[in-house]
């Protein structure tokens, strides 16, 4: 089972990188008939060792209005058990990502939020008691952290405290954020040691708070915890600046990242450098601090793409460069 020393991950007593992709789908639609065949796609054509795996905590537990008596809840987690079978046979790894939330609503409100919400915590004891220390699962606690507007982001970060945000049928949402140390709290009270993988603030990048010892995140009960950083194009060049801050202390797993090309005028932000110029700079990066990958997305509709199409060829201005780099790292 592997387990963080450090700031490096073992196997047993060899170190590892993970170096793999993202599949999203499942967070979106409980229906996905393709991700099987991506997942194998992923791992044995382009040698990655790790699949992130983004999921909802509704269509989780069935609220979902796509989920009917055969598309259900058990349809669903059985979609999951069978990808985490598909990994475990070719000895490679999950990382279970809890993408979506509702602010604390079933069925309302399902997409990227903020902070987790009460319903995360039900969402973790279910689905960490499920793969409770199965050794081939990581637990990525929740997706992109971004504390908007607070006095104290990172207080927030750690701890939670009351939020509002927009809900699908309601301008103000309240809800109570979870805080990180909670939501680790109540994956180990579970009795799972897996390895839980947590964002930073400034949607999933950033890990400046963690210069102040207050915010330092404890886990005594389990094999330990890595630190996700979310690297766009959008974001400032300085990445060790924002993220190996924290690098002594955990190891690093750059959990999302991509480019849309040089003619894309992405909704998130100006694109700093060509993708020529980016995409060669950050793979760079990584190995020279030994970090993990988890690229995004191995979905030709979840954009900056790695592939064209359902046939996986890889995007010219982003995609060769990734499978170029797990086959050339994953031998």
């Amino acid at each position: 089972m592997l387990k963080v020393k450090n700031n490096k991950i073992y196997d047993g007593e060899c170190e590892i990188r993970l170096l793999g992709v993202n599949r999203a789908g499942l967070e979106w639609d409980s229906r996905d008939t393709r991700i099987f065949e991506s997942i194998t796609q992923a791992c044995d054509d382009w040698k990655a060792n790790i699949i992130r795996l983004p999921v909802s905590q509704d269509r989780w537990f069935g609220y979902m209005q796509e989920q009917d008596d055969v598309n259900n809840a058990d349809a669903y987690r059985a979609k999951v058990d069978k990808i985490v079978e598909l990994l475990a046979a070719r000895g490679k790894y999950l990382l279970l990502d809890l993408h979506w939330s509702d602010l604390g609503v079933w069925g309302k409100n399902s997409g990227q939020h903020m902070m987790p919400d009460e319903n995360s915590i039900i969402f973790w004891q279910n689905a960490a008691a499920r793969y409770c220390n199965h050794p081939n699962v990581l637990f990525g606690i929740y997706n992109e952290p971004h504390v908007d507007g607070e006095e104290s982001p990172w207080k927030i970060w750690k701890y939670g405290g009351m939020l509002a945000e927009k809900g699908s049928e309601s301008p103000r949402v309240e809800y109570r954020a979870v805080g990180m140390q909670e939501m680790i709290d109540v994956i180990r009270a579970t009795g799972a040691k897996n390895i839980v993988v947590v964002g930073g603030l400034d949607w999933g990048y950033t890990f400046e708070g963690l210069a102040n010892p207050e915010f330092e995140l404890a886990d005594p009960a389990g094999n330990g915890i890595i630190l996700d950083a979310h690297v766009y194009p959008w974001k400032r060049l300085e990445w060790d600046l924002d993220v190996t801050i924290a690098a002594d202390r955990y190891p690093i797993l750059v959990g999302e990242c991509g480019h849309y090309g040089n003619d894309a005028d992405p909704v998130e932000g100006v694109q700093r450098l060509p993708a020529e110029e980016w995409v060669p700079r950050l793979l760079a990066w990584i190995d020279e601090h030994g970090y993990n990958l988890t690229a995004w997305d191995f979905h030709p509709k979840a954009g900056p793409c790695l592939i064209k199409s359902f046939d996986n060829e890889p995007t010219d201005h982003y995609g060769v460069y990734i499978c170029d780099y797990l086959r050339s790292h994953n031998k």
